[in-house]
């Protein structure tokens, strides 16, 4: 499932994009099992990347793939498999260029995927990683009013990456993200001056543009990046 010449979608990061994917139909692939749903995706041999959600029918397999891109999985329902291991729901991986991978379900599964042409040119030196959300320990932050689980951060010092857990009624000061961030919302609500973003909405903040995110009586759970808008 590499970048390939297709359509882009939301490509211009200088652009805030929203997108519910409650509301957007799943695409059969030409893989027998195997539909998605495409958030972004960028065509360039510098910058390219693509966002998407996939669902694997029970016993679906992708054919065997030795990653170009470097690659991010978070599985949100059922179980996701490939040679190293089965993963459950929340479990978050991160696949290096030069990974060979043959993706499989045998019970079913939903996951949220990114691809990236590498950045850096250590990025296929780079160790392979998995965390379970659910059996990771996370972190509180009191002054954010919310926990934190962090994922990732590039050696680079650019990139980072982590899940979110906003209590509820916590209003976050006024920020802008001076390289950028996007926000895949796991569970309940968070809501900012532009708008609520539900369960299953995806949304990328330019770089610079601010924003004052608030939760109501549900707590917010989301997966945020933020570094590789940066070009």
């Amino acid at each position: 499932m590499a970048l390939t010449a297709a359509q882009p979608v939301n490509a211009d990061a200088s652009q805030c994009a929203v997108v519910d994917t409650n509301q957007m139909p799943w695409t059969p692939t030409v893989h027998k099992g195997v539909s998605m749903k495409v958030l972004e995706r960028v065509l360039d041999p510098r910058k390219g990347r693509e966002t998407a959600l996939f669902k694997l029918e029970p016993g679906a397999t992708l054919p065997r793939e030795v990653l170009d891109e470097r690659q991010e999985i978070f599985v949100l329902e059922g179980s996701y498999s490939d040679e190293n291991g089965t993963y459950s729901q929340h479990t978050w991986i991160w696949n290096p260029p030069g990974y060979a991978q043959t993706i499989s379900t045998k019970d079913g599964c939903e996951f949220y995927a990114k691809r990236r042409v590498p950045i850096y040119k250590d990025d296929a030196k780079r160790e392979r990683k998995v965390v379970d959300a659910k059996a990771a320990k996370w972190l509180e932050f009191p002054h954010r009013g919310a926990d934190v689980l962090h994922l990732h951060k590039d050696p680079n010092g650019l990139e980072t990456g982590r899940i979110g857990h906003v209590h509820t009624n916590r209003k976050i000061p006024s920020h802008n993200h001076s390289i950028g961030e996007e926000t895949f919302v796991i569970e309940g609500c968070l809501s900012d001056e532009y708008a609520s973003y539900g369960k299953g909405v995806w949304f990328r903040m330019p770089c610079g543009v601010p924003h004052a995110p608030f939760t109501g009586d549900v707590r917010c759970k989301m997966l945020i990046r933020e570094g590789d808008l940066v070009w």
